[in-house]
């Protein structure tokens, strides 16, 4: 079997041949015109945000990196970046996290080194300024709230008379909240920190010309001689048919 697939590929050489030339060369050109890709990675740590009173929660990192990836991220990057969409930034992003870690790594990838690193430092200052903003949204959203508790306790304090022991009562559960408010205030808020800025990648991530030219050559061979197989067979079954049709005349009857 493999002696007949070697003796039908070398009788039709010429197309084994033709067909390896025309692959590599394709492979070649395609090396020379295919664009060169950069990836640029950020890396930013994620720290718990304590609320008032309460020890820091744990960070689920997986809701971090799709927080990474959001809409509301993005946004603020594009509006920082000319010439950017949401849909864009999100192409070209991936944002990964290292095993065990608390960090998140902004990868973005382009045909530019320069604009790569941009891009990378630029969504991973607005994730930290998002995590900022929403932070300080709750926090103030929480301090209103005990000021209008204490507020509504002020006004029963109010309202009693100088006598009451009900007073005292409130008078405490005022200067809890007072408290409680003043701490939440004074919160120091901590999102992450920029570790490690991307700087412009100096090699692409496209494969050098000798990785296309070495692939084009392999195919080259393979499929030439596949196809080289395939015309030996059509040619054989093409000789077979016409010896059949030479030879196979009826024979002639004596009268």
């Amino acid at each position: 079997m493999v002696e007949d697939v070697y003796r039908s590929v070398t009788r039709q050489w010429r197309v084994l041949v033709i067909v390896a030339v025309a692959i590599a060369v394709a492979a070649t050109a395609l090396g020379m015109i295919w664009p060169d890709r950069y990836t640029a990675t950020a890396s930013v740590t994620v720290e718990a945000i304590p609320t008032a009173g309460e020890a820091a929660p744990s960070v689920n990192m997986e809701t971090q990196r799709l927080i990474a990836r959001s809409t509301e991220v993005l946004s603020f990057a594009a509006d920082e970046l000319a010439d950017s969409t949401v849909a864009g930034l999100r192409d070209q992003l991936e944002v990964t996290i290292p095993r065990g870690s608390q960090v998140l790594e902004f990868r973005v990838t382009t045909g530019s080194a320069e604009g790569s690193a941009e891009i990378a430092n630029t969504i991973a200052a607005a994730y930290l300024e998002q995590r900022t903003a929403v932070a300080e949204r709750r926090i103030s959203e929480a301090s209103d709230t005990l000021a209008s508790t204490a507020d509504e306790l002020r006004t029963q304090f109010s309202d009693l008379e100088a006598d009451n022991p009900l007073r005292e009562s409130l008078e405490g559960q005022i200067r809890a909240l007072d408290t409680q408010r003043a701490v939440l205030i004074a919160t120091s808020i901590d999102a992450g920190t920029l570790i490690d800025p991307a700087a412009p990648p100096q090699d692409t991530n496209t494969p050098s010309l000798y990785v296309f030219v070495g692939a084009g050559v392999f195919l080259g061979l393979f499929v030439g001689a596949f196809t080289a197989l395939i015309v030996d067979r059509i040619a054989e079954t093409r000789r077979s048919r016409s010896s059949r049709a030479v030879g196979g005349g009826e024979p002639v009857s004596e009268s």
